[in-house]
């Protein structure tokens, strides 16, 4: 089911020439959310704040009416990256009034990693966040994930070591870190 309206694609500013697709969650994608969710929880147990049996346990239309909230307004969403019709990844992104990009929940393919995809969700996210007048993109990395340290601090992010957004990341494991957002690539 499509509503009639365009789907928001991203600008990036990050390999432009090719064919990967960084788009806003459309609100007749909850089906796809799900089955996102649940490879990304099945792959990598370990790398998220929700479980696999929590997601599998949510009723299909909590997942529907996710996507629904996700795909519309300034408050969330949820970007997902895709060539052609194939997904590639996934991630969520939260505004904290009155300017922070929360970040949660990046996810990409095993098959798609190292190709730019990741970077290419952050910058998506942030160029979302730009139109609420972000100033800076915040997220937490669980300890031990080394990979996704290496790509945060390879795009720019610091680890927060005091403050409230570090002090919540060690008590569930993590680090806490952020970056500026720059203004509008293009």
């Amino acid at each position: 089911m499509t509503t009639g309206r365009p789907v928001a694609h991203y600008r990036t500013g990050v390999g432009a020439s090719d064919d990967i697709v960084i788009r806003r969650i459309r609100a007749s994608d909850g089906l796809l959310l799900r089955d996102l969710r649940i490879r990304s929880l099945t792959e990598s147990p370990a790398a998220f704040g929700q479980s696999l049996d929590g997601a599998a346990l949510r009723q299909v239309l909590e997942w529907h009416r996710s996507a629904l909230q996700s795909s519309r307004g300034e408050g969330r969403t949820w970007l997902l990256a895709e060539r052609g019709l194939v997904p590639l990844g996934l991630v969520q992104g939260r505004r904290r009034p009155p300017a922070t990009l929360l970040v949660f929940s990046m996810w990409v393919e095993p098959g798609s990693r190292r190709m730019g995809v990741g970077e290419r969700l952050i910058s998506g996210l942030e160029s979302w966040a730009r139109g609420w007048h972000a100033t800076e993109t915040v997220l937490w990395v669980l300890l031990g994930n080394h990979a996704a340290l290496r790509l945060y601090r390879r795009l720019g992010f610091d680890i927060l070591d005091t403050g409230a957004d570090a002090e919540a990341g060690a008590r569930h494991g993590a680090l806490a870190m952020r970056r500026v957002i720059r203004a509008d690539p293009g």
